[in-house]
């Protein structure tokens, strides 16, 4: 009898829900400007800084060490939606190393 109403009363008062801490990954986040919280609002925290961190970097490589922020929104809006397409290099040719084949067409990627 006592457990049951031991039982009945543990149920009947929930416990109180200890408050959750954020993660270092949700404090990142939160600490972003709006619109690229915006942007990357529906990814999980992590997945949502590891796509900046990849934008950052492809700037870094591409010379922009330290990008506008109109710049890192596009380069955000690149790495979520990447557009593949084919490149042609602005070094191929005779000059170029190693040396274009000459089975590859000059024009081969302008049909594209």
């Amino acid at each position: 009898m006592r457990l049951a109403l031991l039982l009945a009363l543990f149920l009947a008062f929930p416990a109180v829900a200890q408050e959750r801490q954020p993660t270092p990954d949700e404090i990142a986040f939160a600490r972003l400007p709006r619109d690229l919280q915006t942007l990357l609002g529906h990814l999980p925290p992590r997945e949502a800084l590891k796509k900046l961190d990849y934008a950052r970097q492809n700037l870094i490589a591409v010379g922009v060490p330290s990008p506008r922020p109109d710049q890192l929104r596009g380069a955000v809006e690149v790495a979520l939606n990447p557009q593949y397409a084919a490149v042609r290099s602005m070094s191929a040719g005779t000059t170029s190393f190693p040396p274009l084949s000459p089975l590859v067409p000059e024009n081969a990627f302008d049909y594209r």
